[in-house]
């Protein structure tokens, strides 16, 4: 019986040996390399710390997340549907693509929660990508809970 061949693995680096003492040791000088990249990215404003900087919306600017995360917030679907009907009407340059609110009855009965909130997001991607995000953040911030349907 011929025993499996091998695969030659890849050959070591020239001139680099790797040599773990124990465990502490190791972690030891992990935590310190990291330390000095972030020291590094701090002063020369490179690296992570440069992109963390270069993402962060200006004081006072509402974010998709931002909007997305409170549209959530307690459990909420989406805005009741005349609210939300109001919320559609008002956003510019609507297509085809974007879906509508359930208006009737029965459509807003036979349409899930997730697919509402999922055209809820929809809405709020659509409103983000006209400029109209900030608008939309501060109506849908001022809505009472009781103009929330919710899960469940």
């Amino acid at each position: 019986m011929s025993s499996p061949r091998q695969k030659p693995g890849p050959s070591p680096t020239p001139g680099v040996e790797v040599l773990e003492k124990d465990s502490e040791t190791a972690w030891g000088l992990f935590q310190a390399l990291q330390e000095q990249q972030l020291r590094t990215d701090d002063s020369t404003g490179t690296g992570n710390a440069f992109l963390e900087a270069e993402a962060r919306p200006a004081a006072g600017e509402v974010t998709l997340d931002d909007l997305l995360t409170e549209v959530r917030r307690n459990n909420r679907v989406c805005p009741q549907p005349s609210v939300w009907k109001k919320l559609y009407d008002y956003l510019p340059n609507k297509t085809a693509d974007l879906p509508a609110v359930p208006t009737t009855v029965q459509e807003w009965n036979t349409t899930p929660p997730l697919q509402k909130r999922a055209h809820l997001r929809q809405h709020i991607e659509w409103a983000a990508a006209q400029g109209v995000l900030k608008q939309v953040h501060k109506a849908l911030s001022a809505l009472p809970e009781t103009k929330w349907h919710h899960m469940g």
